[in-house]
């Protein structure tokens, strides 16, 4: 079996920006490896900043940086908070899916529950 170099694509800075950017690759058929998450359930504040690295395969380097740039860019319009299509809540600001990585469509998500008819 041939064995395929991974690198490292980024470090973030918090288990919930990981687990984003993870979801977000995977979406996009990127396989991602997540190394330095298993400190204790109190996480940083008790055990001290651990690394929390994305690790790619070298073959997706590129494709991977440019999601991720386009992850990071400033959205153009405000996003408000929308119900994925796989059945959950995303917050206000985010245009990927933290579950699934699954992207905000405005014209599909015109109608979130804080938009509802009282």
């Amino acid at each position: 079996m041939e064995e395929k170099p991974m690198v490292r694509l980024l470090v973030a800075e918090t288990e919930v920006d990981a687990g984003f950017y993870k979801a977000a690759l995977e979406g996009n058929g990127i396989p991602v490896f997540v190394s330095g998450m298993a400190g204790s359930a109190f996480g940083a504040a008790l055990d001290g900043p651990d690394e929390i690295e994305i690790i790619v395969y070298q073959k997706d380097l590129e494709a991977s940086r440019l999601i991720i740039a386009e992850l990071d860019a400033e959205p153009d319009e405000e996003i408000p908070a929308w119900n994925c299509m796989c059945g959950v809540e995303v917050d206000e600001g985010f245009g990927v899916c933290w579950s699934c990585g699954g992207e905000y469509d405005a014209g599909a998500n015109s109608h979130n529950s804080d938009n509802s008819p009282d």
